[in-house]
């Protein structure tokens, strides 16, 4: 078990760096923003559950797979590249809908869920960023290495889904005071899209450090 000040210092830094804005901000912003705040709320559980997934992968070391393997790095970020940018193609072809009508007739949550955990499943930044941040805070004096590696990577999780679920919030917000705008309306679907594409750009053209 690790000694209770490394557990503060850990959550005061993931709480750092759960609120400084990155892509899985802006992934759940632009959800909510497009297609609500149940569609926001959603993404945000989804993309908790493929880093939950990263931190167990972490946790049994099949993230050294990509980490030390740079084939396997570049067929997983190209992967979810492409996959972002599918997203983004996707809401930019969709009509534009009133907010309140946007989840229940256009979207499947469970499909809004499982399309956040493989976003986030297929970065092969978040399995990196496990496999070097994690052991930073383990000490094998203490017990299990693998136990407090799962440890930590559930504890990240304690400011992170939330911190994302109230991004959520402030989306479906935006969106609300777009809709008394018909023009601003209209290209809420547009932006939404845009934003995932860049996301999918942004991840293609990024370099393994």
């Amino acid at each position: 078990m690790p000694a209770v000040q490394t557990i503060v210092l850990f959550m005061a830094a993931v709480l750092a760096l759960n609120v400084t804005p990155g892509p899985s901000i802006a992934y759940v912003m632009s959800r909510s923003f497009g297609q609500g705040r149940t569609a926001g709320l959603v993404s945000a559980l989804g993309l908790g559950t493929g880093s939950l997934l990263h931190a167990i992968a972490a946790t049994l070391g099949l993230s050294a797979i990509v980490a030390y393997s740079p084939m396997a790095y570049a067929v997983v970020k190209y992967l979810g590249a492409a996959y972002l940018v599918y997203l983004g193609v996707g809401l930019l072809r969709q009509r534009a809908v009133r907010l309140a009508d946007a989840v229940p007739l256009q979207l499947s949550l469970s499909r809004v869920y499982w399309q956040g955990a493989l976003t986030e499943i297929l970065n092969p930044k978040i399995a990196l960023f496990f496999l070097s941040f994690l052991p930073q805070f383990v000490d094998p004096a203490r017990g299990s290495v693998a136990g407090q590696t799962l440890l930590f990577g559930l504890l990240f999780h304690v400011t992170g889904v939330p911190i994302n679920m109230l991004v959520a919030v402030a989306g479906s917000a935006i969106a609300a005071w777009f809709s008394l705008n018909p023009v601003l309306e209209r290209i809420r679907n547009w932006l939404s899209g845009t934003v995932l594409i860049g996301l999918g750009v942004r991840l293609a053209l990024s370099e393994r450090r």
